[in-house]
């Protein structure tokens, strides 16, 4: 067993329960709550009437309620977000006093989920795997799951970088309202239904998908910068800007690897930061349309 768990303080937690819960789930978000149940979660997003991505979250099933995992700096403009649209639902939002502990590497104990974004119980919450090499534990109790109190630790960067490499996009305050979900591949880790009904921006999504090739793509890259790229940052294809940051994370080795939206016709260009950092693209773990 070779396994690490890290203290996921940078995020936070909204609880949206009521017996509207998940009819007013459905008709806001970018995915089909009616797939969801104890067993299961799903990344979904909110959009604006434009179709842009307004927050990214993972959304899951908890004590009854419906719970969304997201950065702690997007929990109250969320929140605001969604209160905009109660209106006469019988539905409450707030935010939830929950721990998630991110595990990592290989060695698993038996019992727990097995399936991507399946969903176990544990002695202190749920378990939810993330990928081969990753199970997220969220306590209920707020003190941590007992399960992973026996792991080695690892800290916050080394979390983040895994996710990047995953090539799983979050939304942060700096790219709030800049990308339609396919331009970070949403879509293409299961973000994103287009057999379901109408919600913010789901025309503008849905016609994106259907008229063919998306121009803009979230690439994975690598830059030897000692200072880390911000969410947000531009990117520049010899002295015109083609892309954005989406999030960034330090590789132990050395620079920083990157998720960034980029214009796919400079994707073999002279890519680099504005500080003239050049990037190189690295493999996705997916393949892109």
């Amino acid at each position: 067993m070779n396994l690490l768990a890290t203290e996921l303080s940078n995020l936070g937690f909204l609880r949206v329960s009521g017996a509207d819960a998940a009819e007013f789930l459905q008709n806001l978000t970018s995915n089909d709550v009616r797939h969801l149940d104890d067993s299961t979660a799903q990344h979904s997003s909110l959009c604006s009437p434009k179709g842009r991505m307004l927050a990214s979250f993972l959304l899951f099933r908890m004590g009854g309620d419906y719970i969304l995992l997201l950065p702690a700096e997007m929990v109250e403009k969320v929140k605001k977000r969604l209160s905009m649209y109660i209106l006469r639902s019988k539905v409450s939002i707030e935010e939830a006093t929950l721990a998630a502990t991110g595990v990592s590497g290989t060695g698993f104990p038996q019992g727990l989920p097995e399936k991507r974004l399946e969903v176990g119980k544990t002695s202190s919450g749920i378990a939810i795997r993330l990928s081969e090499s990753r199970i997220l534990f969220v306590s209920e109790s707020g003190e941590g799951s007992a399960e992973n109190k026996t792991f080695g630790t690892a800290d916050l960067p080394y979390w983040e970088r895994l996710e990047i490499l995953e090539g799983i996009p979050t939304i942060f305050p700096e790219t709030e309202g800049l990308f339609v979900p396919q331009m970070v591949n949403f879509e293409l880790i299961g973000g994103v239904s287009f057999q379901k009904g109408c919600y913010p921006g789901q025309e503008v999504v849905t016609r994106t998908h259907f008229l063919g090739k998306v121009k803009r793509r979230m690439v994975l890259a690598h830059v030897d910068s000692a200072i880390p790229p911000s969410p947000g940052e531009e990117i520049y294809c010899g002295e015109d800007a083609t892309g954005t940051v989406a999030r960034c994370a330090a590789d132990p080795r050395g620079g920083h690897d990157l998720l960034a939206v980029i214009q796919m016709e400079n994707r073999e260009g002279d890519l680099h930061l504005k500080s003239g950092d050049k990037l190189t693209l690295l493999q996705m773990p997916y393949s892109l349309p």
